[in-house]
């Protein structure tokens, strides 16, 4: 059963709903924005109402947005900050590990084995994107305005696996030089594919598992082709919403704080409501009766004991620590300081 959730957060209601926000008078202004992959279920629960919906109205009107999802727009995504740097689109969705190869300090707010739940996902993005801000601001010309997860990137193979010794030896599809070094720890091969050409290298033998959002490879089917499910999250896909920093310069102080504001908005209904799409998406692959949002599929699942659960996290301290010293020592006391603390988990300096 599909069920789509329009909710946006309480806290629109109540800056919509507050003395100050009714009698500011915006200017008029529209800006052009490239979202999410139009077939991601939070492109059309979040992203879509509020740059349609709860931006205008919070605004009166005045400020709007034309929204084209990626794939509409012709961009693959790794050159979404260029593009919003030299001001070809105002606002942009962009994930972290796309945009790595212009800047090793991107991939810190995701490595790969070090939020097994989303809420821990979360507090490493609130605690690291100070860091962030200042750099895509100094060094990219990039005003950060939210971060962005997406469901557990898990294992959909074709083969039966029940423990990570299952994975050792199969070659498997990866995004990303942090998630293609836990790959190879576990004793597996990575493999470079798009996500569109999964299916078919499935089918032939090309690779033996996919990794993917939990629910990203419901959307698109795999389980027709993986049936089985192995339910570690390596990293949650984690991205950001940004607009080019002399556009906001440009921006009226106002219009500023507006957009602050509904950032924040925009930010916590997109981190809720993945974590409702990732419950519902296990459930959904699984056969469970309470499937919801996505397609009703039966995939065998499995997960990492405790024992398993402790190796990955000691893979995943080397990648981080490995990540440390091609990023410098600048990143090091950075993450420490920042996502770190927040995790109790700190990388050799």
């Amino acid at each position: 059963m599909k069920l789509i959730s329009l909710l946006i957060p309480l806290a629109l209601g109540v800056l919509m709903g507050s003395p100050a926000a009714q009698a500011q008078d915006y200017p008029q202004i529209r800006f052009n924005v490239i979202g999410g992959g139009s077939h991601n279920y939070t492109f059309r629960a979040v992203e879509q109402p509020f740059w349609n919906g709860s931006l205008p109205s919070a605004s009166h009107g005045k400020v709007t947005a034309q929204l084209l999802g990626l794939s509409e727009s012709g961009l693959k995504g790794p050159e979404i900050i260029r593009l919003m740097r030299f001001g070809a689109v105002d606002i942009g969705m962009g994930v972290f590990a796309f945009v790595a190869g212009d800047d090793a300090t991107f991939e810190g707010i995701d490595l790969p084995g070090m939020a097994a739940d989303i809420g821990r996902a979360r507090r490493i993005a609130d605690a690291y994107k100070p860091v962030l801000e200042q750099r895509m601001a100094e060094r990219h010309g990039i005003k950060l305005l939210a971060t962005v997860p997406y469901t557990a990137q898990v294992f959909f193979c074709r083969a039966p696996v029940q423990s990570l010794a299952d994975l050792k030896g199969r070659k498997i599809r990866t995004r990303g030089r942090n998630m293609a070094e836990l790959v190879k720890a576990i004793g597996a091969a990575p493999v470079t594919l798009p996500f569109a050409e999964v299916v078919t290298a499935m089918q032939t033998g090309v690779i033996d598992c996919a990794i993917t959002g939990i629910g990203s490879g419901n959307a698109a089917k795999w389980y027709d082709v993986a049936g089985y499910l192995y339910d570690l999250p390596v990293d949650w896909s984690v991205g950001f919403y940004g607009i080019g920093l002399k556009r906001w310069q440009q921006l009226p102080p106002e219009v500023q704080q507006l957009l602050q504001a509904q950032s924040k908005v925009l930010e916590d209904a997109l981190w809720q409501e993945t974590a409702r799409e990732n419950r519902y998406a296990k459930a959904c692959n699984v056969g469970s009766p309470d499937c919801q949002i996505h397609q009703l599929a039966h995939m065998s699942a499995s997960a990492p004991d405790a024992q398993e659960q402790q190796r990955v996290r000691q893979m995943a301290l080397e990648i981080a620590n490995d990540w440390g010293r091609r990023c410098g020592p600048s990143c090091v006391e950075q993450w420490n300081a920042s996502a770190g603390r927040a995790i109790g988990m700190r990388l050799a300096p």
